[in-house]
């Protein structure tokens, strides 16, 4: 059984990490603030990128883009976006559950990946240690979390897309999770490569109906110098668009469960301490009442 000392001990201890957690939730909760203003302010730019993409091919017709053209699938390319550091509860193990998941949908499939972020890394390597038809991490970019700019993605769409035109991969995927509020949080799987606008614009007011602000956009467009040049121009700016907008999504949803994470924490430290002050309390009343008892038997043996 502890003695008092040391359950004294635990009660500093716990106490310590409670102080501890509290104030990482603290600043989880500034981050992910900050995160979702940069997420929604994206927001109206990504469905816009989309909405004159749209237009562009319908005015193209019939002349398409390597990007946009779609043929047999014979190996793989994903994109897999997690975080840098862990205390975020199960944001990463359900980045990685989910991928998985899809990776056993076709096995015949050679998987070739790209990774933003550390944790993704790390599983990604434990995962080519098992048996299967993988070609390994071609590019790891964990920097690119810490600011995310738009700039920031052009090294990693330019490899993408050199990828895809070179007929090395014949579909890229992406991996990310999509900030729906404070409390929930949902991993998407979106083809990147080849363009499908359809499912990109999909995917866009889906998002948007989730959080109650679908709001279709109107606009008409003057396209110079001719829109087959401006198409082939704005489909690697849709790709940086996409990965930018992915790892912002991420980021916010990355916070949110670290900060959820923390507050959990805490108040298990709270309950903890809770029981341990219970505890502390019951023994050293035992102490009391068997020392009073003590000294009673003692009173009694000397007046007889």
């Amino acid at each position: 059984m502890a003695s008092a000392r040391d359950i004294r001990r635990r009660i500093k201890g716990v106490k310590g990490t409670g102080k501890i957690t509290r104030a990482m939730e603290m600043i989880s909760a500034v981050k992910m603030r900050k995160a979702v203003v940069n997420v929604l302010s994206i927001r109206p730019y990504a469905k816009s990128a989309v909405e004159l993409l749209e237009q562009l091919k319908r005015a193209v017709g019939n002349e398409g883009h390597v990007l946009l053209t779609q043929r047999p699938v014979k190996r793989e390319l994903y994109v897999i976006i997690t975080s840098n550091r862990g205390l975020c509860g199960a944001f990463n193990a359900q980045i990685v559950k989910h991928l998985r998941q899809t990776l056993k949908d076709d096995a015949n499939r050679e998987r070739v990946f790209i990774t933003i972020g550390k944790k993704g890394e790390n599983a990604v390597r434990r995962m080519l240690a098992t048996p299967g038809k993988w070609g390994g991490i071609i590019a790891s970019f964990p920097d690119v979390l810490s600011v995310p700019t738009i700039l920031g993605m052009r090294a990693i769409a330019k490899i993408i897309i050199e990828e895809f035109e070179m007929k090395r991969v014949d579909r890229v995927v992406m991996v990310y999770t999509n900030y729906v509020s404070m409390l929930s949080q949902e991993v998407k799987v979106r083809a990147l490569l080849p363009v499908a606008i359809k499912d990109t614009k999909k995917a866009m007011y889906e998002m948007d109906e989730k959080r109650g602000k679908n709001i279709p956009i109107d606009a008409e467009y003057v396209i110079e110098p001719t829109p087959k040049k401006v198409l082939w121009q704005m489909i690697p700016r849709l790709i940086e668009m996409e990965l930018y907008h992915a790892v912002l999504e991420s980021n916010a949803s990355q916070e949110s469960s670290r900060m959820m994470a923390m507050r959990n924490a805490t108040d298990a430290a709270k309950d903890m301490v809770a029981d341990l002050t219970l505890a502390y309390n019951q023994l050293r009343q035992g102490k009391i009442t068997q020392e009073i008892a003590e000294l009673s038997a003692g009173m009694a043996a000397v007046q007889k």
